[in-house]
């Protein structure tokens, strides 16, 4: 608001500017930015002789004053202006980037020195000491396209504003009676709650809303109103911290607007400070107003001709400048982009802009892009040649499309891309394409590598599964025949000479045991190729068919049974009954002949499976063979011992797995054995 006596005061020098002849001079209305950049600070000597190290929190995601690059490592204007601080003063400097909310609690907690990029508010003016104001930023709401008459904080009563913890907007908001929000930890955050449809409005500074809806390509799907109001970065120490804040002011001191300004202009292409203070700014408008009014009063047609000639000139000078700073704050946003970004002619392919990133990742220089078409990045051959790219262009071009294509690098070798193409509108000259490439060659050669290995695991596994079941398969005859005609023999000759009969008897039993491991070689090589589906089972009416197969070994060995709710599994239930007969018979095998063999099955929840156990009281295993049981043909004790073939145990793993599962063993010799597996419940059913 102007006073009475400024406005006097501009009349009078307005006046005397006329006599003088001297209006085109701003130099009497206050030192003039030159001489502004001469001033040299009172105190341009930074004591650190107590301060050895600063540490400094910001906020992470704060394009383009902060944000990560394809490292992880904290870029942007504060950044930057922190490293020249550092180089100035002499003392180290560590900037720790992340969300805002754990950057104010940290510096409260007394984690850092500083805390850069604060706005101020009531609440924090009474814990912190701020510095003088560096930026002015704009708050605006950001609202879907669809909604309509949301223009300042009143509008928002009802919605669920989007807001980032730790905002000052949230205190904004709470001051007008809007208290309900929903709290993310980045402004990131907010624009994907928005595209998702979790909030319909948010309140976000304008500097990262723009960055994040060019990025994501969501410019035309939501709006922002006016400014609500403007806030101003400062960095902060805690109160009670003198020492600190007056080394680091007196740091910032020692750096020339014409640094800061060159450090801006790298990542905004423009300033964001002025050299000239508002008031002063006000004064000359106010005096070259009052100026062409006594000219008006002198002259009237040829003031109102003046007056008409500066207002539009200075309309066409405004919409000049803001489109300028527009693409300018656009350009430095689409070249910090990490991903490969070109905009391009719907019908000819043409390419009109292109990212950093693109020129990096296909080598060419900035002047050669306006020759460039699309079709120019492709492989060159079938699939990939020019009318394939066009046509698979203009097929996509009504709604978004992600593809893999197979591109060309300007030295001429080839690689793999993902190309993300959405349709965009940026001028008048007509629809576009817009497309994000990322590099994926290296996780398309893995993919390939990783099939072919599964191809070839395959193959294999299906050679053994035929060359054990062919084997097999063909013994059992020769077997077969070997059994009927020892057993003939002793039918002839055993009575005459007992000594025949003996040696018959041994080559029976090695018959037969041969029998056997060919019946269970047999019957592990077609675990997989042979089992069924897997459908509900009830794994109760499993274990009682086991237990049936099972009963005259039961009643041989006088062993106690116990069994406990079963549950329904997904399951071959044919093998299910065998994994029950062959754990439940391994404990009747090797029980401890001296006391009463004892065997409990249950079962009980784990996790997402139904784990089961088989308990017994046997003469258990020696933690040295533990892992070695499971191995086909591998046995602990002699035949003569304890009869067996070796194959039981390592069928039941085989069937564990085939279901998914797992199988293991706890035991401990004389005391007893436990044997786990887990099943997966049938889809859809809760356990």
């Amino acid at each position: 608001m102007m006073t009475i006596p400024r406005i006097v005061t501009a009349l009078v020098v307005g006046a005397v500017l006329i006599g003088l002849g001297l209006i085109p001079s701003l130099g009497l209305f206050g030192a003039s930015p030159a001489d502004a950049a001469n001033v040299t600070p009172a105190n341009t000597s930074v004591h650190t002789a107590a301060i050895r190290r600063l540490r400094v929190l910001v906020d992470d995601a704060y394009p383009p004053f902060t944000f990560r690059d394809e490292q992880g490592e904290i870029q942007g204007i504060v950044p930057d202006l922190w490293a020249l601080w550092s180089a100035r003063t002499g003392i180290p400097v560590t900037v720790l980037g992340m969300e805002w909310g754990e950057a104010q609690r940290r510096f409260n907690a007394g984690e850092a020195d500083v805390l850069d990029m604060a706005f101020w508010t009531s609440a924090r003016d009474e814990i912190y000491d701020f510095s003088t104001p560096y930026s002015t930023i704009d708050v605006s709401i950001v609202f879907d396209a669809s909604l309509s008459g949301i223009k300042d904080a009143a509008t928002l009563r009802g919605f669920s504003v989007g807001v980032k913890d730790g905002d000052a907007c949230i205190d904004f908001l709470a001051m007008r009676g809007i208290d309900s929000v929903r709290r993310y930890p980045s402004y990131e955050a907010i624009i994907d709650a928005g595209t998702q449809g979790e909030i319909k409005v948010a309140c976000i500074d304008r500097p990262p809303a723009i960055y994040y809806l060019i990025k994501k390509g969501l410019e035309g799907r939501f709006r922002a109103s006016k400014p609500l109001y403007s806030g101003q970065f400062h960095w902060v120490v805690l109160k009670g911290n003198e020492d600190v804040r007056d080394v680091v002011n007196a740091g910032f001191n020692l750096i020339s607007p014409e640094e800061r300004n060159k450090i801006e202009e790298h990542w905004l292409g423009k300033s964001l400070v002025s050299n000239i203070d508002d008031t002063i700014i006000q004064d000359i408008l106010l005096g070259g107003g009052l100026v062409c009014l006594v000219i008006l009063l002198q002259l009237v047609w040829v003031g109102l001709l003046r007056r008409q000639v500066s207002a539009k000139t200075r309309e066409l000078t405004s919409a000049l400048n803001g489109l300028t700073i527009s693409e300018a704050r656009f350009r430095t946003i689409f070249d910090a982009i990490n991903d490969s970004i070109i905009i391009f002619d719907i019908e000819t392919g043409a390419i009109r802009m292109a990212n950093r990133s693109m020129r990096e990742m296909f080598g060419y220089p900035s002047e050669e892009i306006p020759s460039l078409i699309v079709p120019d990045l492709s492989e060159g051959n079938a699939p990939y040649d020019r009318d394939a790219t066009l046509t698979c262009l203009r097929r996509t071009a009504e709604e978004s499309h992600v593809l893999e294509w197979l591109a060309r690098h300007r030295d001429g070798h080839v690689f793999w891309v993902e190309v993300d193409l959405r349709r965009v509108t940026i001028d008048d000259t007509g629809p576009q394409m817009l497309a994000m490439m990322r590099d994926i060659t290296e996780r398309k050669e893995s993919a390939d590598a990783l099939t072919r290995t599964i191809d070839a695991l395959t193959r294999s596994n299906t050679d053994l599964e035929r060359f054990a079941y062919a084997a097999s398969h063909d013994l059992r005859e020769p077997l077969n025949t070997l059994v009927r005609y020892a057993q003939l023999l002793e039918l002839r000759y055993g009575s005459r000479d007992n000594e025949i009969s003996e040696f018959v008897e041994f080559i029976v039993n090695a018959a037969k045991q041969m029998m056997r491991l060919v019946e269970g070689l047999l019957e592990f090589s077609r675990v997989d190729s042979v089992g069924r589906g897997f459908d509900e089972v009830d794994s109760g009416r499993a274990l009682s068919v086991a237990l049936g197969y099972l009963s005259n070994a039961v009643a041989e060995s006088g062993a106690i049974i116990h069994t406990g709710s079963m549950p329904v599994v997904a399951a071959d239930e044919v093998q299910l009954i065998q994994l029950f007969q062959n754990l439940i018979g391994n404990a009747l095998k090797y029980r401890d002949r001296t006391r009463v063999s004892v065997i409990t099955v249950s079962s009980c929840r784990a996790g997402d499976m139904w784990e089961f156990l088989v308990e017994d009281n046997g003469i258990g295993i020696d933690a040295a063979y533990l892992d070695q049981i499971f191995v086909i043909f591998k046995r602990l004790h002699t035949h003569s011992a304890i009869p067996g073939v070796g194959i039981g145990l390592a069928l039941c793993k085989r069937i564990v797995e085939r279901h998914g599962g797992t199988l293991w063993v706890e035991s401990e010799p004389g005391v007893g054995t436990t044997f786990h597996f887990t099943l997966s419940p049938p889809p859809a059913t809760p356990i």
